[in-house]
């Protein structure tokens, strides 16, 4: 990874520009929970008021090409007729609002406040649980087998198509593909914050299908030819084993249709 920082050279996780945290103001427990990890970790957090879908005017989102037109039929759906993960609900919209804000932030702070665009930012979400020996020299030690046209890398989540082991480009790295899932908890850096902007809006789809499943950004529609299965744009990779996991039976989610399967 082309700007890794060895752990020596760096005193406090200054090998990261910026870590967020997105909480929503009303789960206060999962904070706590977040909070004690950082706190064990020595890790400098901002946590970055998530958005509530509740709160959300989803038709007006739509009116001005945030939401695609084409997905509100599917929003409306009863929960029972949903693709569960992959539909849109309430939760995930408020879900990838929050994402979109993060990355925005992070295109200002590069634009306007001197930090290297190639510098790298830590996304996580409030129900993130870090592996056991996680720390700044692991993080650096797996994303140091990181190709260097990353753009963004996701620390943990599902091989939902079980296709990983196809992917391989490094020691414990794989490059994304249209079947991996989850933004618990990921790496970015300009290049990637931009891209996943661009490619994000209009939303059809749960963010991490919308992002990591380029045939479905336009619909369901059929692939286009010579379509490939990894994702182009933004350059990802994810690592294999992850380092960090959802905590999926200490909060009821706030993005799916029904509680964690």
């Amino acid at each position: 990874m082309a700007t890794a920082v060895r752990p020596s050279e760096a005193i406090g996780w200054q090998s990261l520009a910026h870590i967020y945290c997105m909480n929503l103001d009303h789960r206060p427990e999962r904070w706590e929970f977040m909070q004690r990890q950082f706190q064990r970790l020595r890790m400098p957090v901002e946590r970055f008021s998530a958005v509530n879908g509740r709160d959300l005017d989803v038709p007006d989102l739509a009116m001005n090409g945030i939401i695609s037109m084409e997905a509100l039929p599917r929003y409306y759906l009863p929960d029972e007729q949903k693709l569960f993960g992959t539909d849109l609900t309430a939760g995930a919209i408020g879900c990838a609002l929050s994402h979109m804000l993060i990355w925005r932030d992070i295109v200002q702070k590069c634009a306007e406040d001197g930090v290297d665009p190639r510098a790298p930012f830590l996304v996580i979400e409030d129900d993130c649980e870090f592996a056991q020996g996680f720390s700044e020299e692991v993080l650096l030690e797996r994303l140091s087998h990181v190709p260097e046209d990353w753009e963004i890398v996701y620390l943990g989540g599902q091989d939902l198509l079980r296709r990983q082991h196809l992917y391989e480009v490094g020691r414990g790295v794989r490059r994304l593909y249209k079947g991996f899932r989850e933004t618990t908890a990921y790496v970015i850096n300009d290049a990637g914050a931009k891209a996943c902007l661009e490619v994000s809006v209009p939303l059809y789809w749960q963010i991490d299908t919308h992002m990591n499943d380029e045939s479905l950004r336009e619909g369901l529609k059929p692939p286009k030819p010579g379509h490939a299965d990894h994702t182009m744009h933004p350059r990802g990779y994810f690592l294999w084993p992850g380092i960090v996991a959802q905590q999926r039976d200490g909060f009821p989610t706030d993005v799916q249709k029904v509680e964690h399967d």
